[in-house]
């Protein structure tokens, strides 16, 4: 049951990433390949569990999957949007 809920969770994130609209944002290569790389392994977990390959899902991998899906949900997929919120922290601590 919890492998399923975790490959689930996985595809949801796949699916929010890969659905995100640029609008007016600016083009950034480090972000696109970031994002592709958390599409392509989030449905390499889901192909995983989907075929039986992945034996057990721990509740840490859950709690991350969940907490990810929700920050990306509520960024509307945006993952430029955290890396500037901890650059700008960055900026703010510097005298």
């Amino acid at each position: 049951m919890m492998i399923m809920l975790n490959a689930f969770l996985c595809l949801l994130i796949a699916v929010r990433l890969f659905t995100f609209d640029r609008d007016n944002c600016r083009y950034k290569v480090k972000y696109s390949w970031l994002a592709w790389l958390m599409i392509v392994s989030s449905v390499a977990v889901f192909l995983f569990s989907f075929f039986g390959l992945l034996n057990r899902a721990y509740y840490a991998q859950m709690i991350m999957n969940v907490t990810l899906l929700v920050c990306l949900l509520k960024s509307k997929g945006n993952i430029a949007n955290y890396c500037a919120l901890a650059k700008a922290k960055k900026k703010e601590k510097k005298p």
